[in-house]
């Protein structure tokens, strides 16, 4: 890929990472299963013979974001991981459903993902979510967000059955989105919230 011009965009959001994901995670519970992705939130707990944790990372990074020369799609993406480190007690017939979204997502308003300029919250820039590892060479994925979010919990992201369960997936942010427009302007910080919510389901 050629650069042209360097804009530092870091995503200390929701999952937007750069090729360095932070070690640092949140933990989700059946008892407590709401935690905001900037990504930090240690939610501990449980409620009758169900016990849990959902591991989130704490903050996924997008790094440096570039001017691109054109506007062709200019992808970058960064992986994240969700992980059951702990599900005891879980009924047969049952599983931990894990629901994410943007801070500011709404049914049947604006349900994209974003980074915002920590300065002018008007500058803003779309990015996807993957439940799986895609990059350049990936054919055929769709991320979550191409879908319709039908329920305020946001869209379904994994369904973990055991413990030690993981999602390997990936946020994809389309560097084309700043082509054409003013560096000074759109130079800044940038940051975003992805909202994850897990509770107990029954099985399809």
């Amino acid at each position: 890929m050629k650069f042209k011009k360097i804009i530092t965009i870091s995503l200390a959001a929701a999952m937007a990472m750069t090729a360095t994901v932070s070690a640092a995670a949140a933990e989700l519970t059946e008892q407590n299963p709401t935690g905001n992705t900037e990504v930090t939130a240690h939610i501990n707990g449980s409620a009758g013979n169900v016990s849990y944790i959902i591991t989130i990372p704490d903050v996924v990074d997008f790094g440096e974001l570039v001017q691109p020369s054109n506007n062709d799609n200019f992808y970058k993406y960064v992986d994240y991981e969700v992980k059951a480190t702990k599900l005891e007690g879980l009924p047969d017939l049952h599983h931990i459903g894990v629901y994410v979204k943007d801070q500011n997502a709404v049914v049947k308003g604006d349900t994209d993902f974003y980074i915002t300029n920590k300065n002018d919250p008007s500058i803003k820039f779309k990015y996807d979510v993957f439940h799986r590892p895609i990059d350049d060479t990936t054919q055929y994925t769709i991320s979550i967000n191409s879908d319709t979010m039908t329920g305020t919990a946001g869209y379904k992201l994994y369904d973990f059955f055991y413990e030690g369960d993981t999602l390997d997936g990936t946020l994809r942010l389309n560097q084309n989105q700043l082509y054409g427009r003013n560096i000074t302007d759109i130079a800044g910080e940038y940051s975003g919230y992805m909202v994850f919510f897990s509770t107990v389901e029954e099985n399809p």
